[in-house]
């Protein structure tokens, strides 16, 4: 398979480019712009609107007995200025929504980068968990592999049983599987990673695991909760989308039973115009207020629609509130038991490690079975791994928690 290979960079330095190019960080950044221009739309609707209308033609008067038929080319020039005065809140309220839904669309790029970077941050270390358990099962092919040999030349020497050559060469065909197995699940994380930076990493041998911002990390559970409802850019979208319904509810009851008052002032320039030689000019300035009424009392069903859509988002948000803290709890929880798991799995490494030199040395003394050997060098290996996935997920949990908290930063990665 090919991939485009990543430069040497550190993963700070990838997770920053990250936050800069990726496309879903763009796409975020896209919206909070335009909701900024959404902004000043909103308050343009207090700025004064200008109208100019002109107009050419030709005009033919047939006039009763008496007065003369007139045959000419009207030119008319129309200018009108409209200021708004109030509206009863209604404008204010879309400022005020306006500036929200911006906010809103900044909470969900802050969101988007949190979520880019952990993204990153777990691709990397599953290509360096599954890199690990790939060299562990090739090392464990090769002793299995001696073994073989070794078994293989004591009954070439009379002294060895074919059993056990058999038993060894079983023991070799998992090995080789093991090794197949872990090269998917290399492949299929290499394939994840450039998903995510668009490039496979130069030398996976090379590549460091970042050290874990522990000091980050809240001292409780209830902590972790308190930051979450504060902070979580997740809950902060959601929170923001019940303040627009609100605003919605605002506008509405403005819009539907609440006159408008404007001032208008217009201009007018005529030439040869309604039948009249000669230039004329007029100057008007007015008060106007406007209100319209549906007699369908339609007015209602809309102030009620708004009504229930906020009561929807407010208990829309009650119920994030409710994903987010569960899923706050899980990683806390999780985090907790990875820790716990990966010291017994490191302890189990050792215990076999120390196991499989004494069951070698005592089988070179005729003193423990070929099996029992083999069954050490297999208890090895799936120790290493477990171990090496117990500290990957502890590492990545680590940067969950900071997720969920709302704190997840490139900057903090080393």
């Amino acid at each position: 398979m090919a991939f485009d290979v990543a430069q040497a960079q550190s993963l700070r330095e990838m997770l920053i480019d990250l936050t800069k190019n990726h496309k879903r960080v763009l796409a975020a950044a896209a919206s909070v712009e335009g909701a900024k221009e959404g902004i000043e739309i909103a308050r343009g609707d207090w700025y004064p609107n200008v109208g100019v209308t002109a107009n050419y033609g030709k005009e033919q008067q047939n006039k009763p007995s008496g007065s003369d038929d007139t045959n000419m080319v009207p030119r008319n020039l129309e200018t009108t200025i409209t200021q708004k005065l109030w509206d009863f809140g209604s404008t204010n309220s879309s400022i005020r929504r306006a500036t929200l839904v911006y906010r809103q669309a900044d909470a969900q790029l802050d969101s988007a980068v949190q979520g880019v970077i952990l993204e990153g941050v777990s691709t990397h270390l599953n290509v360096m968990r599954f890199q690990k358990l790939l060299n562990f099962a090739k090392g464990s092919a090769e002793n299995i592999k001696r073994q073989a040999e070794l078994e293989d030349a004591k009954v070439q020497r009379g002294s060895g049983f074919t059993t056990d050559v058999l038993q060894a060469k079983s023991q070799l065909a998992g090995a080789l599987g093991n090794i197949i197995r872990s090269e998917r699940a290399l492949l299929e994380s290499l394939n994840a990673y450039q998903a995510v930076f668009g490039k496979a990493p130069k030398d996976v041998d090379k590549m460091r695991e970042p050290r874990l911002p522990l000091e980050l990390l809240p001292k409780s559970l209830d902590e972790l909760l308190s930051l979450v409802r504060q902070d979580s850019p997740t809950l902060l979208v959601d929170r923001l989308t019940a303040s627009i319904a609100r605003e919605d509810v605002s506008k509405t009851r403005a819009d539907e039973f609440m006159p408008t008052f404007d001032v208008i002032g217009e201009h007018k320039i005529k030439e040869e115009s309604g039948g009249t030689a000669g230039s004329q000019q007029e100057w008007k300035i007015r008060l106007e207020a406007g209100y319209d009424f549906n007699l369908g009392f339609t007015a209602v069903n809309s102030l009620r629609a708004s009504r229930q859509a906020h009561i929807a988002s407010v208990n829309q948000f009650g119920d994030r509130r409710d994903v987010v803290e569960l899923q706050a709890r899980n990683a806390w929880h999780k985090l907790e038991t990875a820790k716990r798991e990966a010291e017994h799995r490191h302890n189990q490494v050792d215990i076999a490690s120390e196991f499989l030199d004494l069951a070698r040395r005592e089988r070179q003394l005729g003193n423990r079975s070929l099996i029992d050997v083999l069954g050490g060098e297999t208890n090895l290996i799936n120790a290493a791994s477990d171990a090496a996935s117990a500290d990957a997920d502890v590492a990545i949990t680590v940067f969950e928690v900071l997720a969920a908290m709302g704190h997840l930063d490139a900057t903090i990665i080393d």
